[in-house]
């Protein structure tokens, strides 16, 4: 990296071909502080488990964020096979860094992790914001598509535990499929992938058109079923081990109006296109959430041997 315990990011050359990357680059251009306004100053952008609505105090979008990633990695480590002491760790689409530095921060002995992102604006965020965390110098962050995954660094080092939350949602079927191939081959045996995505029922899928690319400000347009997400895993040398919906609907649809209404109360006026888009789909999507019509999924899946 940089010869020093402050993480910067590496940009890696890329050997796919991908006119939605820049697409996807463009939904995440705004500045960190008006996104936090929105999502929450650690910036957990993937869902939030809230807890019983009676709680005696609310939950804030940053407590929430942070149970529903704990809640995954208990999924993940809470089994005897799990990779409870992982040598190197991989988190891919790691966004502002929030999963990243939780990681390092609750695998303290882990020699190495690393970050991927094709967003610059996210990875130098993601950087600063891993300095406090012990031994920084133990991040490595990478400017790369999703698909070169094969190119990381140090191919002789498999990885023990990755993470892939909330960006296969961006990922064309041809990406999606190259970069869970690619990384089956950077993981070792035994190994664990955790997985948290939107995805939408055969039937909505059959129904609701593709989003048109000029209102498609987040990104979202190749949406997903849970049969095609985890039939790519199986053909690309996993298994399932545990699969369910998580958070529930309804603590799905308190998270996006959550960011709803957040917008209307930071950005009355007018916000910025990927905003404007989050409060244009928040009621829509929270209906088919309640309906089923939409789920977020929690996946984790094991490296099975080759």
């Amino acid at each position: 990296m940089n010869g020093t315990d402050e993480p910067a990011y590496e940009v890696l050359p890329s050997h796919q071909s991908d006119p939605f990357r820049d697409h996807v680059v463009r939904a995440y251009e705004d500045t960190p502080a008006d996104w936090q306004k929105v999502i929450g100053g650690q910036l957990h952008f993937q869902w939030g488990v809230f807890g019983h609505p009676d709680a005696p105090r609310p939950v804030s979008l940053d407590e929430a964020g942070l149970r529903y990633l704990e809640q995954q990695l208990a999924l993940a480590t809470g089994e005897r096979s799990g990779p409870t002491r992982p040598r190197r760790i991989l988190d891919v689409g790691c966004g502002w860094g929030a999963t990243l530095r939780h990681l390092a921060q609750v695998f303290p002995d882990c020699p190495r992790l690393d970050g991927v992102n094709i967003s610059a604006e996210q990875l130098a965020h993601c950087a600063g914001l891993v300095r406090d965390v012990p031994r920084p110098g133990r991040v490595h962050l990478y400017l790369c598509d999703a698909a070169d995954i094969a190119e990381l660094p140090d191919p002789e080092q498999p990885y023990d535990l990755a993470l892939a939350r909330g960006v296969i949602t961006h990922l064309p079927p041809r990406v999606y499929e190259a970069a869970t191939e690619a990384l089956s081959r950077r993981m070792r045996p035994g190994s664990l992938l955790v997985v948290s995505e939107t995805l939408y029922s055969e039937e909505f899928l059959a129904r609701e058109p593709r989003l048109p690319a000029d209102a498609d400000h987040l990104a979202l347009e190749h949406r997903k079923s849970l049969r095609y997400v985890t039939d790519v895993l199986r053909d690309s040398g996993f298994r399932i081990r545990d699969e369910r919906v998580l958070p529930c609907a309804e603590d799905a649809a308190r998270w996006v109006l959550e960011l709803k209404s957040n917008i209307d109360v930071h950005f009355p006026e007018e916000a910025s296109p990927p905003l404007e888009a989050i409060r244009r789909m928040a009621a829509d999507l929270a209906v088919a959430l309640l309906r089923r019509e939409a789920s977020v999924h929690s996946i984790v899946a094991e490296r099975v041997p080759a």
